[in-house]
């Protein structure tokens, strides 16, 4: 569920002044990680890397309470989940933007992964 938030009754009010003018408001991060055992993990299991990555992004970010703190539109929203954001080639050549709920159990959020991309993979339309 969400939820409308006053910006000044929460640890987020800086960033959300900052995001209210920013033109693209997005944050990259660059950190170099030793991916190998996600890779031997995958192709033991047969998961795709790019999905135990994304839940790995989720694993870390579940516990970051302000992560699900969100400005939507000119209000800011909080969630009681989160999602992983991917982007998925489509059949058109084109990218798609994919939201996938994160969940503690990597089978389940494996099958969600699957079943969501490949419906945005075929449709071309951006699953928020």
């Amino acid at each position: 569920m969400a939820k409308e938030i006053q910006p000044k009754d929460s640890t987020r009010e800086a960033a959300y002044e900052l995001w209210m003018k920013a033109p693209n408001p997005m944050v990259t991060f660059f950190k170099t990680f030793d991916v190998t055992n996600l890779i031997k993990f995958g192709n033991k299991k047969h998961m795709k890397f790019n999905m135990l990555l994304d839940y790995c992004i989720g694993k870390a970010a579940v516990s970051v309470k302000e992560f699900y703190v969100l400005p939507v539109g000119n209000k800011l929203i909080q969630y009681d989940t989160i999602a992983v954001n991917t982007i998925v080639k489509n059949k058109d050549g084109g990218v798609s933007s994919c939201d996938i709920l994160y969940v503690e159990d990597l089978d389940v959020y494996n099958e969600q992964y699957l079943k969501y991309t490949n419906q945005v993979a075929k449709s071309c339309q951006d699953r928020d």
